[in-house]
């Protein structure tokens, strides 16, 4: 074999992909005695992995029906409980023909891209967002611009005048406790995304993840079960089970008008031709058993806490030097250094100091955008005890770097 590669023909949005700035903090994070921050995994410790036997073992009596390709849209059997847990969340939907089963709300979104992105096209996201999100859409040839969101989410005003300007196909929204900002959507500004689209015909999409992870304040529904007339044409629902169930499920759902959720149907042909029919009737059958509603609870309660030790021990090891909302539910806190020192900055001594965080600057579809200031924290996977413990690093990390004093962790720019 030649010793030098040649020069591949790649499609232009793959000529430079990017390294995920969250990956490569990974080995980091690690470490033994590393206290991490920095991951969006939930909690391996709260999977209801009893619940999931018994689902798994019920399904096992029936094997040999679950061996064979599932159908593309995905099994009857798990697309009307997805229809029965969305009804629950507010969103009424046809399992049969505005539903479908996806490789996690990931795989759903790039199904959807492919469908209605091309070179020429242009689609909005709210900035900052989750890198995976952007790759997505860029990966269609689309321009990709974005429309700022903060603690109350993506402006809306700003939205409507882009919008008027270069007349967007699709516009991708997390509503409720966003990543990387941990911000939700009031209700009214749900509304106003659904008078945006229709004004502007695009649609909305919602990336949801995250909203049954509330742990405090009062549920909103899907931007999707607020859609009435002409606005139910245009929005565009997205969910996962692997915040809530296990990641490693791979389970999504999709939920679309008819038209789109034919082709996105379709493209899911080309894509794995199907998600298994195995792990399809075990996530249905755990459904079926009520499980899910028992276990979901428990997950918030433990995240509620979480969030309270994250919050109290800012507020005590990080006092006047760090500002922060606190979320009322998900996974993560977005806070900002208020001094000299920026977040990247910092990075190399919080790690000598084993904590690890995610810099603001990752989540930003144009660098010069970015809040060097800011960073993501997940307080998911870690205890109380052991967050406290990490704020009390960081505050160290912060004396030592502001002290200008030597380090021996070096991280590329």
């Amino acid at each position: 074999m030649s010793s030098a590669a040649p020069e591949y023909a790649f499609a232009t949005p793959f000529l430079n992909p990017p390294a995920s700035p969250i990956r490569s903090l990974m080995p980091y994070a690690m470490r033994p005695g590393t206290i991490s921050l920095a991951g969006g995994y939930p909690a391996q410790e709260l999977f209801d992995v009893d619940g999931l036997s018994i689902a798994s073992t019920q399904v096992l009596a029936r094997l040999g029906a679950c061996l064979q390709y599932s159908n593309i849209d995905g099994q009857a059997s798990l697309r009307h409980e997805l229809a029965r847990l969305s009804a629950a969340r507010g969103l009424q939907c046809n399992a049969d023909t505005e539903l479908m089963v996806t490789g996690g709300s990931q795989q759903a979104l790039a199904l959807l891209t492919r469908v209605m992105l091309q070179p020429g096209d242009h689609a909005i996201i709210e900035s900052p967002a989750f890198p995976n999100s952007v790759q997505a859409l860029r990966y269609t040839g689309a321009t990709v611009h974005t429309v700022p969101s903060g603690p109350d989410g993506i402006d809306v005003d700003a939205l409507d005048e882009l919008a008027a300007r270069i007349k967007p196909k699709m516009v991708c929204v997390v509503a409720s406790f966003s990543n990387p900002c941990g911000a939700t959507l009031t209700r009214q500004r749900r509304l106003r995304l659904l008078e945006l689209a229709v004004k502007h015909r695009f649609l909305i999409v919602e990336d949801d993840p995250y909203s049954e992870l509330r742990f405090a304040g009062v549920a909103v529904p899907p931007i999707a079960a607020l859609a009435e007339g002409e606005a139910r044409h245009w929005a565009v629902y997205l969910a996962s089970m692997s915040k809530t169930m296990a990641p490693a499920l791979r389970i999504g759902w999709l939920v679309a008008p008819p038209e789109i959720r034919r082709r996105c149907v379709g493209a899911k042909a080309a894509d794995d031709m199907a998600s298994s029919a195995w792990i399809q009737e075990t996530v249905a059958q755990y459904l079926a058993n009520g499980r899910y509603e028992e276990h979901v609870p428990r997950i918030r309660a433990a995240y509620g806490l979480r969030c309270d030790a994250m919050a109290e021990s800012l507020a005590r090891e990080l006092n006047g030097r760090i500002s922060f909302s606190k979320p009322e539910g998900g996974m993560f806190f977005w806070a900002r250094l208020t001094g000299e020192v920026d977040a990247t900055r910092l990075l190399p001594y919080a790690i000598e100091h084993e904590v690890v965080y995610v810099p603001g600057k990752a989540f930003y579809a144009n660098a010069d955008q970015a809040d060097l200031f800011a960073m993501r924290m997940s307080f998911a996977t870690m205890n109380e005890s052991q967050i406290a413990q990490g704020m009390v690093r960081l505050g160290r990390a912060l004396e030592a770097c502001e002290a200008n004093e030597p380090v021996s962790i070096s991280l590329a720019a």
